[in-house]
């Protein structure tokens, strides 16, 4: 009983951060546009790390645990769980990437006016990565 309660309530949250999700792209593209051309090859690969590692692998799986409890074996109902909390724990840490490397960007050159990564590990491995997503997920957890 409580389960599906509180799965109601991450239902919620979930819709919520899909229309935001959709909202925060065309403002990238329409408020930001200068932002976007000019940090989109570091941006662009975190967002979509974001969206097919993460958003992906939990929206598929949060399919299930809406609407699969009665249909599904309970093992494969458990690691649907498990998948959820996989993808929801990756879209944290890619977003975090992302927020981290706009407030401390490490790890580009500029060519032709825009960031260009010249090593990855820097830009998205640097201690302010960690420090935000153990800090902003993982304590709270």
């Amino acid at each position: 009983m409580i389960f599906e309660f509180w799965l109601k309530i991450f239902g919620v949250a979930f819709g919520m951060g899909v229309v935001s999700g959709i909202v925060m792209a065309f403002q990238f593209g329409t408020n930001w546009s200068v932002l976007s051309r000019m940090s989109g090859p570091i941006q662009g690969p975190l967002l979509m790390y974001e969206t097919f590692t993460a958003f992906m692998l939990e929206a598929t799986f949060f399919g299930v645990l809406i609407f699969g409890r009665s249909r599904v074996p309970r093992w494969f109902y458990l690691f649907s769980t498990a998948m959820v909390a996989l993808g929801t724990t990756f879209s944290a840490f890619w977003i975090m990437v992302n927020n981290s490397w706009m407030q401390v960007p490490f790890g580009y050159v500029l060519e032709n006016g825009a960031f260009v990564p010249d090593d990855w590990t820097r830009s998205f491995l640097i201690r302010w990565s960690g420090y935000d997503f153990r800090t902003c997920c993982l304590l709270p957890t």
